[in-house]
């Protein structure tokens, strides 16, 4: 009898232990999984780096690099340093510097330009062949919001020769239509000229007055020519500028097609330039199915870095036909053909 007793309680303990390990174990889980996760969570997440649109610009003629904020988020100016990489040899735009270039303002916004003379601040003189490297970062992370090369390949050349199609926008105030895609490249036929469907064609649309030209009904076109990107210096001139238009005039309707540039003369006054008319109904034969085009030599006129930077062209003209028939002209290419004259020899 008393055997049988000790054989139970014997038994009774084996399950006790049994439920005891399971229950340590799943103890000894707990915590390793608690400990995990509080390594996991007290981790720190990606960086959280600025999303900011950034134009830069490199004056060689004024030592200065200007960073202006395009938009995007905001920066905190001690959170931002500039490094720049001019040939070779790194330079160092820090926090305090940002801060100061902003006129003690801690956050760098829309629409802000940091200004850095390289002269003043590190006695670097800029030569337009100078390899310059741009770079942004974000201090906390030690990560890049920008990356950027300041020199372009106009301004390692020894000159500038090269062709300039519209790059700003081309407006039209006669309901007509026009983008400056419409105008980078010459179309070999018409066909894309004809029809309703303005936004979809290789060629801009404008819509005449009847019977005379009207000062106030043009397509504009805005070349939006950033001479700095190219190499240009505000002293430099030019010996060759010349325009020329690839235009379409549908039928013989169009009477006349009338061109003006914007000028700014040697005194600084602002004017329209009327040049000599780009179309004659006697010997310009409209009807045919193809393209005509035009050279004007405007070197008389364009021929300094103010010129350049603000030049624009108007297109004017006339139909004989009433409004009703929506006769129309489409400019199919318009380009700007520059040769510079005078570069500092470096």
């Amino acid at each position: 009898m008393l055997n049988r007793t000790e054989k139970k309680i014997t038994s009774d303990e084996q399950a006790v232990s049994e439920v005891m390990g399971q229950v340590l174990l799943v103890g000894i889980a707990v915590i390793m999984l608690s400990s995990l996760s509080v390594f996991v969570f007290s981790q720190d997440g990606p960086a959280d780096i600025p999303h900011t649109d950034v134009l830069e610009i490199m004056d060689t003629s004024t030592d200065t690099i200007c960073l202006k904020h395009g938009g995007g988020e905001p920066i905190r100016a001690e959170d931002a340093e500039i490094i720049l990489n001019i040939n070779g040899k790194k330079y160092v735009y820090t926090s305090s510097q940002i801060y100061k270039s902003l006129g003690n303002r801690s956050v760098w916004d829309v629409g802000d330009t940091i200004e850095i003379n390289t002269m003043s601040t590190w006695t670097v003189d800029l030569k337009n062949r100078d390899e310059v490297e741009l770079y942004l970062v974000d201090t906390p992370s030690k990560e890049l919001i920008r990356k950027s090369s300041l020199t372009t390949e106009f301004q390692k050349r020894a000159g500038l020769a090269t062709w300039l199609t519209p790059m700003g926008e081309i407006s039209d105030t006669s309901t007509g239509y026009g983008d400056n895609k419409q105008a980078h490249a010459s179309d070999s036929n018409t066909e894309d000229a004809k029809g309703d469907d303005n936004e979809n064609k290789n060629c801009t649309t404008h819509y005449p007055p009847e019977n005379a030209t009207n000062p106030g009904i043009y397509q504009e076109f805005d070349f939006g020519f950033n001479p700095i990107a190219y190499g240009v210096r505000p002293d430099d001139t030019f010996c060759n500028v010349t325009l020329v238009i690839s235009y379409y005039c549908h039928d013989s309707s169009i009477k006349e097609i009338k061109l003006k540039f914007y000028d700014i003369d040697e005194y600084g006054n602002e004017k329209w330039v009327y040049s000599e008319p780009i179309y004659n109904p006697v010997t310009d034969n409209a009807a045919n199915s193809n393209f005509l085009f035009k050279s004007i030599n405007l070197t008389d006129h364009i021929n300094t870095y103010d010129d350049l930077a603000n030049f624009k062209v108007r297109i004017e003209a006339s139909t004989t036909a009433n409004p009703s028939a929506k006769k129309q002209i489409s400019i199919d290419y318009m380009a700007l053909w520059v040769e510079q004259t005078s570069i500092e020899s470096e």
